[in-house]
Formats: C-alpha cells, structure tokens, sequence
C-alpha cells in the first residue's frame, strides 16, 4: 500500500513540477571561490531560540536586485546573505536580517511598495511540493487551515492566528519578537501573498471583508484598499485579513483529487522529511508565555491566570516553570510592553489614550509611570524625540 500511496505522490509532484516556473539565475547553484566556506556555513550553528526564515522567501527580493542591475551577491553580504544561499531553498536564515533587507531594498530601490508588488505576484508554484497540500483541499477554510498548521516550517518565532466568529473568521499573521522593527515590507508582503493565493485558489476577483495592518497606513490607505478592494486600516495588534465563513465553504476552482483516503497523510510525511523536520519546534515555556502575552496585548486581559489558561497550566506551574528559567510573568509582561510600545511610537505618532488601550493600561497616567520606571525617561520626553527624529 505505501508503495503504491508513494507513486501517487510521484504522480502529484510530476503535475507540480510543470506548474512551477523554470528556475531563475539567482537560485542556480554557485560555488563558493577556493578556499572559502560555503555560503550557508554561517547559518548552520544558528541560535535555537534565534527567529528564522526559510531561504525560499529571498527569492523574490534577490530576483528584483538583479532586474535593477544591483550586484546582488555584493548587496546581499551587507545582511550576510549570497546569491549562493539560495542553492538550497530550504535553508534557515536569520530572521532579523531578512526583514532588515527587505525594508532597505524598499529604500535602495525607491520603491516604498516593494513588498505589496513582489505579493501579488506570488504562485501557489513558488511554494514547491507545499503547492499539493491545498490543491488536495476540499473547500478554502481547508486549504488555509493547512497553510496556517505549516507556518512554523516556513518561519519560526511566527504565528499565524485563526481567530474564528460567527460570520468571518480572521487571519492573524505576526512577528512575535516586536524589537524586529520596521517590518512594513514583510508585513505586507505576507498579507498580499496570502491574498494572492486565495484568489488562485477561489476566484481571480475575490476580495476580503477587511484587512489590517500593525504599522501605519495613513498615507499608504487608498494604494491597499485598492488591490485588496476593501478597507484597509493600520496601527492594529497584528497584521490580519477578514474573510466570511461563506468564502471559506467554497470548493476550490481548481484542485486536485486524492485517489487514496491516506494520500495526504503520507504527503505531509514526504514534506517534513523534505524539511528534516519532525514537528513544530518545542518552546521553552518563557517563549511560549510570551507569544500569549503578544496575542493578548490589546485585544484581551493579560493576568496570569488567563495566560497560564491559555497554556493548559496551573498559575503555580506556569510561575515555577518561569523561575527555573530566571525568569518571571512580570518580566515578560514588561518587556512585551516596552517592545510594544517602541514599535507602535516608532510606526506614527499615536494618542496617549490609545496607547495605554493598546498595551492593556486603564489609563494613560499609569503607562507614563510604568515607562518611567522601565526606562528612566519619561514617555513625553520619548515620544517629542521620536517625533524629531522621524
């Protein structure tokens, strides 16, 4: 039986394999001059609780470097980053550097819509073997709640949240380390893509109730709302994208049949061996409160009690846990909302009011105390200087 599920999976991959574009010269094998390391030698005693990204996403910025004439292996040096990289698709790279490249060659290219441009020309194609996973789908809500249990492969210190509700349910996509800032490029980059891939998926004019971004869109507003064909709003908790349960019911325009009930099952094996991964990465239990703290900031209470709910932990578990990590609740918290509140100051002048909201503050005066106590400068003193600077 499995051998015969596996030529099914050969059959998927040869329909695949035409559907993907020929490759382009950046992602053609390049060996590095005598005597040096290979490309990706940097990457491979990467820090376990470092933020990664798959090498497959610089694809497409690497590809506009070289439409623009820019020596592509030179600029990339500057992130630590080759053209040469890019031989294995599959590769681990450091997050930072990949958001810090993208929002430079944004700048570099005087393009300031990089990241909405290089989306929409995404393929379910420049997802690879992945590609099958959602054409196996039945209906979208499928095809996308495959995509989001994938997310950790592709890009680690990530989420990407399924809030459902009555009538839509709503696509969270966020960098949980909010020191990794600007990130406008990435962030719209992920949103458009997503899109992108709905519409092959559904149908080419489709278009989502709502979208929003984490940073702002005050004079970015009517250049969205004109590709998504929906309101979009900026300055949010995440980066998110509203879609109703109706569209979700939808059967796929395009899709393909599995000829056996356990064809997706040895599909997703041939996947994650193709990552050398076994599942999503174990976390310690102070990264683990964080990205919960991140969640709720804004949108929901964040006690302890709720937190250590939301990790199926007693309070006196989740508490001792933290200490044998030296660590504490009352940390994170706090550094959560220091990093907050950076971002959201650094992305466009915000009301007092609306940044104690944000950050889960009853009132303005108890934020003001709270940053003075973290930082030794008083709020209105950091924002002015933000202001000057910007």
């Amino acid at each position: 039986m499995t051998q015969n599920i596996d030529c099914v999976f050969g059959r998927f991959m040869c329909k695949i394999g035409q559907a993907i574009k020929p490759p382009h010269p950046a992602m053609k094998r390049r060996h590095p001059a005598k005597g040096q390391p290979p490309a990706n030698q940097h990457f491979n005693a990467l820090d376990a609780d470092q933020a990664t990204v798959r090498a497959m996403f610089l694809v497409p910025f690497v590809q506009e470097l070289e439409r623009s004439n820019v020596d592509a292996d030179a600029y990339l040096r500057k992130f630590g980053f080759s053209v040469a990289l890019l031989a294995n698709l599959y590769e681990h790279v450091p997050l930072r550097q990949y958001i810090a490249l993208t929002e430079d060659l944004s700048q570099r290219l005087e393009r300031p819509y990089l990241g909405l441009e290089l989306g929409q020309q995404f393929r379910l194609a420049d997802f690879g073997p992945f590609y099958a996973l959602f054409t196996l789908a039945h209906d979208l809500g499928a095809a996308l709640e495959r995509y989001a249990r994938f997310q950790w492969a592709w890009q680690t210190h990530t989420s990407l949240e399924v809030v459902p509700g009555p009538t839509t349910t709503v696509y969270r996509y966020c960098i949980q380390d909010p020191s990794i800032w600007p990130r406008t490029q990435d962030a719209e980059y992920a949103v458009v893509s997503l899109c992108a891939m709905i519409r092959q998926l559904l149908d080419p004019h489709w278009r989502p109730v709502e979208v929003e971004f984490e940073h702002d869109v005050s004079v970015r507003r009517n250049r969205l709302s004109r590709y998504f064909g929906a309101r979009a709003s900026g300055g949010g908790v995440s980066n998110a994208i509203i879609v109703t349960n109706r569209d979700l019911r939808q059967p796929l325009r395009w899709r393909m049949s599995p000829h056996d009930a356990t064809t997706l099952p040895v599909l997703e094996r041939h996947l994650l061996n193709l990552l050398h991964e076994e599942s999503a990465p174990s976390r310690s239990c102070a990264e683990s409160t964080a990205i919960q703290v991140a969640r709720r900031l804004g949108r929901a209470p964040v006690t302890i009690d709720a937190i250590a709910k939301d990790l199926n932990l007693s309070v006196r578990t989740l508490r001792r846990k933290l200490a044998a990590e030296n660590t504490s609740f009352r940390s994170i918290l706090q550094g959560q909302r220091l990093s907050r509140l950076e971002g959201i100051m650094a992305s466009g002048a915000r009301p007092l009011a609306a940044l104690a909201f944000r950050l889960n503050y009853s009132d303005p005066s108890v934020l003001s105390r709270a940053f003075k106590t973290w930082t030794g400068e008083t709020l209105s003193r950091r924002r002015r200087r933000n202001i000057r600077s910007a």
